[in-house]
């Protein structure tokens, strides 16, 4: 019960959002909308105020705002058709933004409730090199590479840009200190203590499947008895002698079920940070958080879609409704925290998706506008709306194929 209500949540409120934004746009430049609807399929409420329907649908998966003129031509000087392409472009691109806008807002409402992680150190591992170099904990990173960083986000951002040395700056006792810091490298396998909080344990869970400890085998559950003969006492013991051996071959002997199983695991040499920063909370941060973690999705979704492209990751990559109510129903397992992380989130990824230049999408809609604006008169509207329609057959089709592979990776 928690996943649908939860999900129907989610779902509502990021169409809604995005509906608004196109509805909103459309009153302002003066075109009379028909009908604002959230969800699809049959109408299971609806009212009528100031010649606009407003309709709420069966399936809480999709919406739209149905303005006079958009499909079919009219002469009436209200209508979606009479409107300058620029009049027509803000009310194209209002829904999309009004998604971002939306995961600006629920960040910013996380981030003064829950707080941000700021720049100044909380702990340091005394292994890293920015230990090393001299830095300690509560000083206050200022800047990397004579960048300025407000949040951990953006200070972590700025220190993995590059494989290579980096010049930190920072503030210690009302001074300001700079010190040049090498790159801090690890040799893992990848595993997590049984328990996270558990550090004093040497039962362990695989961390990740791409990783070297559950590709050669390894399990949930598993006790690592010995790495290359020596005894193990502790996960954090584990760390030591996986470190200590710079990325030799490691024979690693685990208890399960009773039976001892012996496993060749080469660790896999990975960039870590070396440090957790404190909590914040100001306008400051909440703010510059905000904005980061929006565009940073953003970015996120620009680097997904090229792999896809470039064949770097498989239709597998990609998940439908069945994923996200799958992941919503999780996220609210675990809290106000993950669920609302996750909606703003998603709220990026429709607002994100919508503009892409596929037919029936609001980025290809900007792309007719484009045309138009530069050969000086529009496209005939049954041939702009025949291409939004194959768009549209050919999206459905994907969304079945894409719903059924979830199906089937669930069970």
């Amino acid at each position: 019960m928690i996943t649908l209500i939860a999900s129907i949540f989610v779902f509502s409120l990021v169409i809604l959002v995005h509906e608004y934004g196109h509805y909103k746009a459309a009153k302002s430049v003066g075109i009379k909308v028909d009908e604002f609807a959230i969800g699809m399929g049959p109408v299971i409420y609806k009212k009528e105020k100031n010649d606009t329907i407003y309709s709420v649908r069966a399936l809480p998966i999709g919406g739209f705002v149905k303005m006079e003129g958009e499909e079919e031509d009219s002469n009436s000087s209200d209508s979606y058709s009479s409107k300058t392409v620029w009049q027509r472009f803000k009310v194209i691109v209002a829904g999309p933004l009004m998604n971002f806008l939306l995961a600006v807002v629920i960040y910013i409402i996380m981030s003064a409730v829950y707080g941000v992680p700021g720049t100044t150190i909380g702990s340091i591992d005394t292994n890293s090199e920015l230990y090393k170099a001299g830095v300690r904990i509560d000083d206050k990173i200022i800047s990397v590479n004579d960048n300025n960083v407000y949040i951990r986000d953006d200070l972590v951002s700025e220190i993995t840009v590059e494989e290579k040395p980096y010049n930190i700056t920072f503030e210690r006792d009302g001074k300001t200190l700079s010190y040049d810091v090498n790159q801090y490298y690890r040799y893992v396998i990848g595993i997590y203590p049984y328990d996270s909080n558990d550090t004093s344990t040497s039962i362990i869970r695989p961390s990740d499947n791409k990783l070297p400890a559950y590709k050669v085998g390894i399990r949930e559950g598993d006790k690592i008895v010995k790495i290359n003969g020596i005894d193990v006492e502790s996960y954090n013991h584990i760390t030591e002698i996986i470190n200590g051996l710079n990325g030799e071959e490691l024979d690693v002997v685990v208890e399960r079920d009773s039976k001892l199983l012996n496993f060749s695991i080469v660790p896999q040499k990975e960039l870590e940070i070396g440090f957790n920063t404190k909590i914040e909370k100001s306008i400051v941060t909440a703010f510059v958080s905000s904005i980061y973690k929006t565009g940073y999705y953003i970015k996120l979704m620009f680097g997904f879609i090229g792999m896809l492209i470039t064949g770097k990751v498989g239709s597998e990559a990609v998940g439908g409704p069945v994923m996200v109510i799958s992941m919503i129903g999780e996220s609210a397992k675990l809290g106000i925290y993950p669920l609302l992380n996750l909606l703003a989130f998603i709220s990026v990824n429709l607002g994100f998706m919508n503009l892409l230049p596929i037919p029936a999408l609001d980025g290809s809609k900007i792309v007719f506008l484009i045309i138009e604006k530069v050969r000086g008169k529009k496209i005939p509207i049954e041939k702009e709306g025949f291409v939004h329609f194959i768009g549209f057959v050919l999206l459905i089709s994907l969304m079945i194929f894409i719903t059924y592979k979830d199906i089937v990776r669930l069970f």
